[in-house]
């Protein structure tokens, strides 16, 4: 698994996308020598508030410094072709990079200096990785995931299907109608494409419909 994963991800290196991941332990180290890693912006309050929970906090008194930190990861890039954009419109997304990082190096020191260890511990791997997406804007102008939901979604999707339909198939069945519902799901043109030549669809012509008459009678 280990060469297949690494070998497809040197395949897409040209796409200069980096690697997404909640945070599982090794994750990063497993990829590093391929892959540009980007801590999931979504995991990252929720590991910071069961970290701080380790420490002994409540939910009140986590929760000022989870929110915090969500503000602090909460940059949005502008809209538009970044060849385009001015310098200006860069500045701002420049400014709160900056901020942001000095802030959280500034939280890690509070945390430590209180005793927070798991916090603190938590908070310095995490920023590590936290802004991968906007370095990688910042050079190149790609705009890169920065959370796992969308992978997430499709799996539950996949999941809940699967689970409803295709008790007792084989990995071959099951394996072929999760390709389906990825291309359904995410690739409408080409479903919509297969379909078409499936049932020998042409387009040389449209039925259009004039008129659409009701009636309703009283018994």
């Amino acid at each position: 698994i280990e060469q297949i994963i690494k070998e497809r991800i040197k395949q897409a290196e040209a796409l200069n996308i980096p690697f997404v991941y909640d945070g599982e332990p090794g994750l990063d180290d497993f990829l590093a020598d391929v892959a540009q890693s980007q801590r999931c912006t979504w995991h990252g309050p929720r590991g910071l508030y069961h970290a701080l929970w380790e420490d002994g906090l409540k939910k009140k008194d986590s929760q000022p410094q989870t929110d915090k930190l969500k503000q602090l990861i909460g940059i949005e890039l502008p809209e538009g072709d970044f060849e385009i954009l001015k310098d200006e419109d860069k500045d701002p997304v420049k400014a709160k990079y900056e901020t942001s990082k000095k802030e959280i190096s500034e939280l890690i020191k509070t945390f430590t200096e209180k005793g927070y260890r798991h916090g603190a511990a938590y908070l310095q791997n995490l920023a590590q990785r936290l802004f991968t997406h906007i370095e990688i804007w910042l050079k190149t102008g790609v705009i890169a995931p920065k959370t796992t939901s969308l992978l997430e979604r499709a799996f539950r999707e996949i999941g809940r299907r699967l689970k409803r339909i295709a008790w007792g198939w084989s990995d071959k069945a099951v394996t072929n109608l999760s390709k389906m519902i990825m291309i359904k799901q995410y690739s409408r043109e080409k479903w919509e494409q297969y379909w078409k030549e499936k049932l020998g669809i042409k387009g040389y012509f449209n039925i259009q419909i004039a008129s659409v008459t009701s009636g309703c009678r009283n018994f």
